[in-house]
């Protein structure tokens, strides 16, 4: 596993390629490019921020700004592991072809959607100061959890994607889990509103305690405590190398089942 690991990191040249040709893809013969990734989140506020705050009359202190600390990490594990999960099998010609660690195709596609979120963060920031939310020390936590998000979504993806290349029905059914994930997750809601047991049941998700704590750094401006970080670190890591090792324990097959 340590040896597979450093080979990824040997062939990080060739993973740096594909996450910026996964970033090209996305925005190919696209006029304004780039600047989508700053666009659609501008609008994702303000179509949010009319749906929720002025017809619903949401009750929730900046509940655009809410809504969208929540979407931003929520997008990323959607877009990511959705994209990935097929990833080996749509690039099985490239497979086929010459030797690589294969695990660098899906995690190139996860690191262009990682660097879409961080993206992200700058329209975040703009909107935070739009709302006149106090930008606090807490901040310096941020990067933090967003190599725990990556190490989960890393993780979930190296698994179903390589165990599709045998069960090609598996990328079906990661469709349909995310429609009932997206409301299993506290996006568009806090985690205080829903009432037991049902709340214990949606901690159970590895993406809810993430969103919270994305709240609490952002929006609330306080440090998490040190153990449930570290805590949600160490479980970020034990599922990334579970990946990993789940990924490489399959690689050797992909030639035949591709």
């Amino acid at each position: 596993m340590i040896n597979y690991f450093k080979n990824i990191i040997y062939y990080k040249d060739l993973l740096g390629n594909l996450t910026s040709n996964e970033l090209k893809l996305k925005y190919k013969n696209s006029i304004l490019g780039i600047l989508w990734s700053y666009i659609y989140p501008l609008m994702m506020i303000v179509i949010y921020n009319f749906a929720f705050k002025i017809i619903l009359r949401m009750t929730i202190d900046n509940f655009a700004l809410f809504v969208f600390i929540g979407l931003i990490p929520w997008n990323f594990v959607q877009a990511s592991i959705s994209q990935s999960t097929s990833s080996i099998v749509n690039n099985q010609n490239l497979v086929k072809k010459i030797y690589f660690p294969r695990a660098i195709i899906p995690l190139s596609i996860i690191n262009a959607n990682f660097l879409t979120m961080i993206i992200s963060h700058v329209i975040l920031f703009g909107a935070m100061f739009f709302y006149n939310v106090e930008f606090t020390l807490s901040l310096i936590v941020l990067p933090i959890l967003w190599i725990i998000l990556y190490l989960v979504v890393a993780g979930i993806s190296l698994i179903l994607s390589s165990i599709t290349v045998k069960y090609r029905d598996v990328s079906h059914i990661v469709d349909v889990i995310f429609m009932a994930w997206f409301y299993l997750t506290p996006v568009i809601y806090s985690l205080s509103m829903v009432p037991e047991p049902f709340n214990k049941i949606i901690q159970l998700n590895p993406i809810t305690n993430l969103i919270e704590l994305f709240r609490q750094v952002l929006l609330k401006g306080d440090f998490p405590d040190f153990s449930v970080l570290s805590t949600a670190f160490g479980y970020s890591l034990i599922l990334f190398f579970v990946g990993l090792y789940v990924f490489h324990k399959r690689e050797k097959n992909f030639g035949e089942e591709l």
